[in-house]
């Protein structure tokens, strides 16, 4: 899948640090995807109504967390279908295990570098 191929698709990015948001989003732009920013878990709900094409999430976001919001995003009938990918600096086979019984369709850890986030990216959007 080349830039062009993104040309029409939205991604939802969410993660508390707004400096990783926007350098995310402006990199992502410039691939010819329409993103859509989030800092909490309740805005991750709030957005995934616009239905976009995947859902790239941090797991450790105040109040509600991306494993609740992923399990959420997963038992609704109006967004069970958007891919959800979420990032996390917990590595433990557990906690890995805790995030994929969420429903969520990957699990990738942090530090994560941009090209293996596009290899996600290309996996999830069709």
């Amino acid at each position: 899948m080349n830039q062009a191929d993104f040309n029409g698709k939205s991604i939802l990015i969410a993660d508390d640090e707004e400096y990783v948001r926007h350098h995310l989003a402006k990199k992502l732009s410039g691939m010819g995807l329409r993103v859509f920013q989030a800092g909490t878990g309740e805005e991750v709900l709030d957005l995934a109504g616009h239905h976009p094409d995947l859902i790239i999430m941090d797991v450790k976001m105040p109040v509600l967390d991306g494993l609740e919001t992923a399990r959420r995003l997963k038992t609704d009938d109006d967004t069970r279908g958007i891919p959800v990918v979420l990032l996390s600096a917990m590595a433990q086979r557990e906690e890995v295990a805790m995030g994929m019984a969420t429903g969520a369709d990957e699990y990738v850890m942090k530090p994560v570098t941009f090209s293996r986030l596009m290899e996600s990216i290309r996996e999830h959007i069709h």
